[in-house]
């Protein structure tokens, strides 16, 4: 009883009660495979489409990339064109260039600016939470030191540190660069005559540096500063005998946290500076966009192009017809291929989507199984195999396994023929209808030798529909790949409501 109610709630019926379908669930379920198969068959359609955009975008763009490149030309002067209006498109092209220049410069810019801002230790810091070191050095020299050579010490310890390579290895360790290390690192220096600050008396002058170092976490600037104290202890030894005779000590280290009003200032002052940068582009390309514009070209993007592929003239004054290197085929050619392979994917893209849409939205029959399986109050009277001459994929694509036969053609022709008869000898007049191929359908009757009124498609022929009550019965041939089953169930509804009985359907 309950799997009674259970298949009864997996059906639809019409007004008058007569099943005729199944849960449209099983109708949205789509077949990968299917789909494929769809766009395999439509595949020459597909290239065809989009060998035609292809050709026809290559060809607008040689089209446009020669009248531009001759408009270019300043070895040449047109033969409508006055001296002064030569010179003027000579001026106004050697701007273009300028422009150009500068816009690459400017993007230059901007892309290293994009890496600081995102790679730097500085803009990592935290300006709530600044962490921060300082370390003393103390150096000494004895009464044999050259005058100056404290200063000189002083010099060479700082560009020990900033010069030095002792960072890298930590920088690649942790994904940063040298560099930007060094740019969190700061140098402070004091000279006296004075040995009350380094505590040997036989010192007669001593310097002092500090290293200060800040950055985004407490390890961070505790590495750091762990490694300059040793590059600046095996650093002494080496500037012992390459400057002057001096004693180098830790003085002390200091360590602490807190906000910087002035890290936060530099941090927006940097974000600012690749906005400016990028108003700047946009200025200077409004100003190649109007150069181009003042020379008859379709936009900025042709002035680039030229550049790009011409080596700059120097012209002065009169025409000089061979100053320029001529622009080679491939410079005038390439723009043409980029058009016509966007076009060529654009378009194949394009109809493939259609065909998918078709396919999602327009799901037809692809096999006996599966009709009869959705329709099951419709009796099967016969599957034909494929009319016509197919090749073995072409079969492999349109029939599946389960509508496959070992009989013959004929064989089945025949078989599907006699249960026609079967079920229609007692009946007068048959309505023979269906949603496929009017042809198809057309040369399968004619196949099977079976009497009926052969009307296809009654939504293409409304008359067909209003026939219907005149017979006594109804058979439906419907094709493979061809009948929507949305038409297919919309069709056995008005037949039903016409009041006439569907004798049952033959799938070709």
């Amino acid at each position: 009883m309950g799997s009674n109610i259970k298949e009864q709630a997996d059906l639809n019926l019409n007004n008058n009660g007569v099943v005729l379908m199944m849960d449209p669930e099983d109708d949205s379920t789509l077949s990968l495979k299917d789909l494929l198969y769809s766009v395999l068959r439509n595949l020459g359609i597909v290239l065809i489409v989009a060998v035609i955009l292809a050709g026809a975008l290559f060809a607008y763009k040689i089209t446009r990339t020669t009248e531009s490149f001759n408009a270019l030309d300043t070895s040449v002067q047109g033969n409508s064109e006055s001296d002064f209006e030569y010179q003027q498109r000579i001026n106004k092209i050697d701007r273009a260039r300028d422009i150009a220049a500068a816009i690459d410069k400017v993007k230059l810019q901007i892309e290293h600016q994009r890496s600081y801002l995102t790679d730097s230790v500085y803009m990592q810091i935290d300006p709530e939470n600044v962490y921060e070191s300082r370390t003393q050095f103390v150096i000494a020299l004895d009464g044999t030191a050259a005058e100056g050579a404290d200063k000189a010490l002083v010099a060479a310890y700082q560009n020990a540190v900033y010069g030095g390579t002792f960072l890298d290895e930590y920088a690649e360790n942790n994904g940063f660069k040298a560099d930007y290390i060094k740019e969190v690192i700061s140098i402070d220096s004091t000279v006296a005559d004075s040995s009350v600050l380094s505590g040997d008396e036989n010192a007669i002058r001593v310097a002092s540096i500090t290293v200060k170092t800040i950055g985004p976490s407490e390890c961070f600037v505790k590495d750091v500063t762990e490694l300059i104290k040793n590059h600046i202890t095996a650093e002494s030894a080496k500037l012992n005998k390459t400057v002057a005779s001096h004693k180098i000590t830790l003085g002390g280290v200091q360590e602490n946290s807190k906000a910087d009003s002035g890290i936060r200032d530099n941090q927006t002052n940097q974000t600012a500076k690749l906005e400016n940068l990028q108003k700047q582009v946009t200025g200077f390309n409004d100003s190649l966009e109007q150069v181009a514009k003042d020379l008859g070209l379709s936009g900025k993007e042709d002035l680039i192009n030229y550049f790009e592929t011409e080596r700059e003239a120097e012209l002065t004054g009169a025409p000089m017809p061979d100053v320029t290197e001529p622009v080679s085929f491939m410079s005038v050619m390439k723009p043409g291929i980029k058009y016509g392979l966007v076009g060529f994917v654009a378009g194949f893209c394009v109809v493939t989507v259609i065909l998918v849409l078709v396919y999602v939205f327009g799901k037809k029959i692809t096999t006996q199984a599966q009709f009869f399986g959705k329709f099951k109050n419709i009796r099967k009277i016969g599957v034909l195999k494929p009319l016509g001459k197919r090749c073995g994929f072409t079969v492999k694509i349109d029939i599946k396994s389960e509508d496959d036969s070992k009989m013959s053609a004929d064989n089945m022709a025949k078989l599907v023929a006699n249960n026609y008869s079967n079920l229609t000898k007692d009946l007068g007049k048959v309505l023979i209808t269906g949603t496929g191929d009017k042809k198809a359908i057309s040369e399968a009757v004619k196949k099977l030798g079976i009497k009926g009124d052969v009307k296809i498609d009654m939504f293409s022929d409304p008359d067909v529909l209003k026939a219907v009550p005149d017979y006594d019965g109804v058979v439906l041939i419907e094709q493979r790949k061809v009948s929507l089953f949305k038409n297919v169930a919309n069709e056995i509804a008005l037949i039903e409501n016409a009041g006439t009985k569907i004798i049952g359907a033959i799938i070709i």
